[in-house]
């Protein structure tokens, strides 16, 4: 039925939160509480100002849109955007109203608790009668435009891309809520457990899995540059889905050979690695089903990033670096390394090339490829004085010379790699000498 009759309305914050009057829930696939104290107390500063200001005294005050999903479950309606406002000002409201800190047992305990001690001492500042003064403005002065929906995918149709303080979504953000929407056939165990594990992850190894690794991948191994990932580029992640009614020959060969990786977990007894298991099922020219595979799919590709930068550098090459390996192996995360900045790019086109050819070849051949596409991608830090990331595009997409991605996505073997371009010229005596005697060395094996 999608957005029904009178299903857009502008309803002040008090009749919202009523819980009478609507019974609102945080479903499973919500992300925890995650505003920092600043923003809270800019939220409280905007509303102080719209109550001092005279000129709006007969006008409200509107915090943005609400998009709710009524799910016929006793008049249930689940917060599809809007959550992070909304329990920011059930804060507000309650410290002003005197109440002990909320119950943040499905929230996110520990933001919750950081953003209402920064709100108690802001609001701890007035005096009690100025204190209800502004809870009665909150609950009857401000408003928020009201969406209800009874259709999920119309209320992410309609899902507001922005939070209130103007931030957009991540792309990876979008694809999360895209892949959920794909497991409604999944029971709530199971989709909790999947947000679970995407929330366990950093937030930026999820942007840097996806803007730095998948989406240059997928662009460079098809000879296109790839200038940034944005959320008109999620598409390409999107997967295919099984309820879908236009599924093309290819579409249903690949959902095929989706369902028949369960067999794999039989190939791992007779020696198939985990890692192995997991390139098998996640081969990044091939596109996954929609849902549970896409998360399942990113949790093994953080992983395999992590074993790969402990892989690709070992004692000789670690100087050149761009990750703290001493952080990954006592933490298991990607830090990176300000003072090795000179070297980011550069690691992140190895990385990227590492990851392509172990995905497609595995470990067959790596200590002979592994150098190989270490001097393609250094090559351009002895070169260049200064290496932008527009001079590692060109590299990666192939153009002016033979692209480590157009090889291997083309080839039957990985020593496919023995054909990449020597490095060039070093840019000048002294510049690099180190990395210049590292990549001489290989040269002459």
């Amino acid at each position: 039925m999608a957005i029904r009759e009178h299903g857009v309305s502008a309803v002040t914050v008090g009749d919202l939160l009523d819980p009478i009057k609507h019974n609102l829930q945080i479903p499973h696939y919500q992300r925890p509480y995650s505003w920092e104290p600043a923003t809270a107390l800019q939220l409280v500063d905007d509303i102080l100002d719209s109550r001092a200001d005279p000129d709006r005294s007969d006008i409200p005050y509107v915090l943005g849109a609400v998009i709710l999903h009524e799910d016929g479950d006793g008049g249930r309606l689940d917060v599809v955007d809007g959550q992070q406002r909304l329990l920011t000002l059930r804060m507000i409201l309650g410290i002003l109203d005197g109440h002990d800190l909320l119950s943040t047992s499905a929230v996110g305990a520990n933001a919750v608790s950081r953003v209402w001690t920064a709100l108690g001492r802001r609001l701890g500042l007035l005096e009690p009668p100025d204190a209800h003064d502004l809870a009665a403005f909150i609950r009857d002065r401000c408003e928020v435009v009201r969406v209800v929906t009874d259709d999920v995918d119309e209320a992410f149709r309609v899902f507001d891309s922005q939070n209130y303080r103007g931030k957009a979504l991540a792309p990876h953000d979008l694809l999360k809520a895209h892949h959920l929407r794909e497991m409604r056939e999944e029971t709530p165990h199971m989709k909790a457990a999947v947000v679970q594990a995407w929330e366990s992850a950093k937030d930026e190894d999820l942007d840097r899995l996806f803007s730095t690794y998948l989406y240059r991948i997928a662009r460079w191994s098809r000879g296109d540059g790839a200038p940034g990932f944005t959320t008109q580029d999620i598409g390409m992640f999107k997967g295919i889905s099984g309820t879908s009614s236009t599924l093309t020959p290819a579409h249903r060969y690949h959902l095929a050979a989706q369902a028949a990786l369960p067999l794999l977990s039989a190939w791992g007894a007779s020696g198939l690695s985990d890692r192995e298991l997991g390139r098998c099922k996640f081969q990044l020219d091939a596109p996954l089903g929609s849902g549970k595979p896409f998360f399942d799919m990113v949790a093994f590709m953080l992983e395999e990033l992590k074993h790969l930068v402990r892989q690709g550098f070992p004692a000789d090459l670690a100087p050149y670096c761009h990750f703290d390996l001493s952080a990954l192996a006592d933490a298991d995360v990607l830090d990176e390394r300000a003072a090795r900045s000179r070297y980011r790019y550069v690691s992140e086109l190895y990385l990227a090339a590492l990851l392509y050819y172990t995905n497609r070849f595995g470990e067959a051949d790596l200590e002979q490829a592994r150098p190989q596409l270490f001097a393609w991608a250094y090559a351009l830090r002895t070169e260049m004085l200064r290496v932008q990331y527009r001079s590692v595009d060109n590299r990666g997409r192939g153009e002016g010379s033979s692209s480590a991605f157009g090889l291997l996505r083309h080839a039957n073997s990985g020593r496919v790699v023995n054909q990449l371009p020597p490095a060039g010229k070093p840019y000048s005596d002294g510049h690099e000498a180190g990395l210049v005697e590292v990549l001489k060395e290989w040269s002459a094996r």
